[in-house]
């Protein structure tokens, strides 16, 4: 590993988030926490008086992302890594007096982040066995925190480094999860009209009260929230059974 001087900000936001890895120890989670780092599109690294470990067992664990470990900022203390950086976070679970008065969801972290026109943001993480110390969440202006069990609350390094950095990866694409609109409620009664009116062409009304019938579907579709797409399908699925239910009845 080469031992490089601090980068100057670059102009993509993500280009200008950095993960400062604090003590590592473990050359494969070193390379797990590469891997990590690129799926969500990160490339900054930093590792603060790592542990000695061979080259290549990083590499054996990073595979594609070895670039990120043989370009990796090596310092011998957090004020060093730090330096330059506008926003610094500690990633951290535990809570105590001399620790941060509150901690938020990497969510709102990288909310925050993405606000910012320049300036590099560091992500920090502690030691694989203890986490950060007080004295190294005092360098970071934020905590942030992973909601996990309290049954079992702790997290693999490069697992968490993996959740934080997803949250950021969304936040550059604008998270888009496939939002829609719902069809309105006319378009729910035009669409029940039709499932009526195929139940009622098989009969289905001479065992079932119509009206509760309608009611039904009217209660049900309206809070799946059907868009457009789904509910001309499903229109056409009873239409289609209507039609079935007509040639049938013609060839007997």
């Amino acid at each position: 590993m080469r031992l490089l001087l601090w980068k100057p900000c670059l102009n993509n936001w993500l280009d200008r988030v950095r993960i400062v890895l604090c003590r590592p120890e473990g050359a494969l989670n070193v390379g797990a926490v590469c891997r990590a780092m690129k799926s969500m599109g990160l490339k900054e690294l930093t590792l603060v008086s790592p542990a000695p470990f061979a080259d290549d067992d990083v590499f054996r664990m990073a595979i594609h992302a070895r670039e990120l470990y043989e370009n990796a900022v090596i310092t011998e203390s957090l004020e060093e890594a730090l330096a330059g950086s506008v926003m610094t976070a500690g990633i951290t679970r535990r809570r105590g007096v001399r620790r941060k008065w509150f901690s938020i969801l990497p969510e709102e972290l990288a909310e925050k982040s993405a606000s910012l026109d320049s300036g590099e943001t560091a992500l920090v993480f502690g030691n694989e066995q203890n986490g950060l110390s007080d004295k190294e969440l005092n360098h970071c202006n934020i905590a942030c925190h992973i909601p996990t069990s309290p049954e079992f609350p702790s997290l693999n390094l490069s697992h968490a480094v993996q959740i934080v950095t997803s949250a950021f990866y969304r936040k550059s694409i604008g998270e888009n999860t496939g939002t829609y609109n719902p069809i309105s409620r006319d378009e729910v009664d035009n669409l029940v009209g039709v499932i009526h009116e195929s139940l009622e062409a098989m009969n289905y009304f001479k065992a079932t009260d119509s009206f509760h019938t309608d009611r039904y579907f009217r209660d049900i579709l309206t809070r799946a929230g059907l868009s457009v797409r789904e509910a001309r399908h499903m229109g056409k699925v009873f239409r289609k059974l209507q039609y079935l239910r007509s040639s049938e009845s013609g060839e007997s």
